[in-house]
């Protein structure tokens, strides 16, 4: 099977997301959400996301 294209960062911490939330309770899995979220800030991933979506409008972003 051949990964996604796409978002690399922003797909492995929606799993992790999803892994680890499962198993939490209604106050760690949001500040677990919330970390991986603020940590995907920094990538270049999220640069080229808005950078795309400011060029093309919301649906039509193109991936790496």
């Amino acid at each position: 099977m051949q990964p996604l294209p796409g978002p690399s960062h922003a797909l492995r911490a929606a799993k992790a997301a999803v892994d680890q939330g499962l198993e939490a309770d209604l106050v760690t899995g949001p500040a677990l959400e919330r970390r991986l979220f603020t940590g995907l800030l920094a990538t270049e991933d999220r640069e080229l996301g808005m950078r795309s979506y400011l060029e093309a409008g919301p649906g039509r972003a193109k991936s790496r």
